[in-house]
């Protein structure tokens, strides 16, 4: 890489980690927002030690990782027949045939083309952008979700860096 290329990239990881500074709210982290549903990563993917791909099972073959569907919640808990206040929102949703709404929380800009089915294949974590969410009850966003996050966790991994990789 010439002096040229690797001060054009720090340059544009600079002014990437300032926009994205500036549009976090408090100016440095994500909160976890409130869910429809209480649901725990911790209790399901922790104790329960259910595969993160069970509940968002596009994540291996599409570019959305997806949020599991009503039906595969209640498959699990209709067997279960465990009682709590969200336990039972879950079964209103069922029987009124109307989907959870989550509230989304990582999201990238819309120029930016990432793929949950590559990064699957090529064996990287779901923890490595999502943290460590066996022992999160409730989820936010871990990760910054930059480019210079990201072209630093390709640059370690040697995977490709070209600017169309990312951005078509």
């Amino acid at each position: 890489m010439t002096l040229p290329r690797k001060l054009y990239l720090a340059l544009l990881l600079i002014v990437a980690a300032g926009f994205v500074v500036a549009r976090l709210p408090g100016g440095s982290s994500v909160s976890a927002p409130q869910q429809p549903i209480d649901f725990s990563h911790r209790l399901h993917a922790g104790e329960s030690r259910i595969s993160c791909l069970y509940c968002h099972s596009a994540a291996s073959r599409s570019t959305e990782a997806g949020v599991p569907s009503v039906a595969t919640c209640y498959g699990c808990h209709r067997l279960l027949k465990l009682k709590s206040p969200e336990l039972d929102k879950l079964v209103r949703y069922w029987e009124d045939r109307q989907p959870i709404h989550w509230v989304r929380i990582h999201s990238l800009p819309d120029h930016v083309y990432f793929s949950h089915k590559r990064h699957v294949l090529a064996g990287v974590g779901c923890e490595t952008c999502h943290g460590e969410l066996r022992t999160a009850d409730r989820v936010s966003q871990f990760a910054p979700l930059t480019m210079g996050w990201c072209v630093n966790c390709h640059q370690q991994r040697d995977a490709m860096v070209e600017c169309s990789t990312c951005h078509q």
